[in-house]
């Protein structure tokens, strides 16, 4: 029964199902194996690829024959560009995944992608954001739009095109971050993942929450980014270049498995295999850690890094400071990050009348 959904899998160890894409697969559209707790929402998955893929490869068939004037060619030209050779791979997956989107699209009689660039409208760009907003989310129509409008904008330049109707629309701001981990649950969580023989995601967690950090830029660094006092690095998102101290607790935690690795070695590793982890695999393992501790579903490990950013507002640390913590190149985007908590708010008042 399994075989006749195309990359489902029965894992019969745990009587659980998963996706597990080819090879091809694998690079084509950039995903990996993903497990579920049941055939239903797995099977969804697989179908959901499956149709992913099909569109891929009547794109990919088509793709000598794409007229260069219509969306699609200007986001092929936007790719032979600087300005996506520059990008991270990061950022290139995400773009990759957002031009995936919006080729489902149809905006009145045919696709969108397969408009010609000229004719798109303030009316078209209006459109596809509520549309986005509907059927994914406002942070998919967001970065969408934000993608969109960089195309023209690298298009217009290079005499390609003249206006960018994705300017007019006005964005909704992203919502504030409303899940906070304490100092308690992160100290719970830390101590729960040793109890478990998982150092390598109570270290994670330290890491995230420490320096304020995201997961992935954490899970990777090695045994090189660190001297025994900063931690020197770039994140994968931005490309911004981070020299922090470590804290007291990470030093003590960390040093005495300094020697014990090469500086190529990654810091954290999944302690059965002794390699780095994935994005799934420490999100597993964090689940594990939270059940045990009984702590709420809904501490992930990502709000570690915004968690941390407002314990240091609520320390006094100013936005500048902030900044060069989390690698924010706006005070905007910490308005994202930084949580107004009762405790911030107490801490400014006296500041102010203390």
């Amino acid at each position: 029964m399994a075989n006749r959904v195309k990359y489902l899998v029965h894992i019969k160890s745990t009587n659980k199902w998963g996706f597990s894409p080819t090879p091809i697969l694998r690079e084509r559209l950039e995903v990996s194996f993903e497990q579920y707790d049941t055939r239903q929402d797995a099977v969804q998955r697989c179908l959901e690829i499956d149709q992913i893929h099909t569109q891929w490869k009547r794109d990919h068939t088509a793709a000598v024959k794409v007229n260069s004037a219509t969306v699609l060619g200007m986001i092929g030209f936007y790719k032979s560009t600087d300005n996506w050779r520059r990008l991270s791979e990061n950022s290139k997956r995400t773009y990759n995944q957002l031009i995936r989107c919006v080729s489902t699209i149809s905006l009145g009689s045919g696709k969108f992608i397969d408009m010609m660039a000229t004719n798109v409208r303030k009316e078209h760009a209006q459109r596809m954001y509520a549309y986005i907003q509907e059927e994914y989310s406002q942070h998919r129509a967001r970065h969408t739009i934000k993608f969109l409008k960089l195309v023209w904008n690298v298009c217009e330049k290079n005499d390609k095109l003249r206006g960018n109707p994705w300017k007019v629309i006005e964005l909704d701001s992203d919502p504030v971050c409303d899940v906070t981990w304490t100092n308690r649950q992160v100290d719970r969580f830390i101590e729960g993942a040793d109890e478990l023989g998982f150092w390598s995601v109570g270290t994670l967690a330290m890491l995230c929450y420490d320096l304020c950090q995201r997961p992935g830029d954490m899970r990777q660094l090695q045994w090189e980014n660190f001297d025994g006092e900063f931690f020197t690095f770039t994140q994968e998102k931005t490309g911004t270049k981070i020299e922090i101290e470590a804290s007291p607790r990470l030093i003590k935690r960390i040093v005495p498995r300094h020697n014990q690795f090469t500086g190529e070695d990654t810091i954290v590793q999944y302690e059965p295999t002794g390699k780095g982890y994935d994005n799934r695999k420490y999100n597993e393992v964090a689940a594990l850690v939270r059940k045990a501790t009984m702590l709420p579903d809904r501490l992930k490990m990502k709000f570690l890094r915004h968690s941390g950013a407002t314990v240091l507002a609520e320390t006094g640390a100013s936005e500048d400071m902030i900044a060069a913590v989390t690698g924010h190149k706006s005070r905007q985007m910490l308005n994202i990050y930084v949580k107004k908590t009762k405790k911030l708010a107490s801490a400014a008042q006296a500041m102010r009348f203390g």
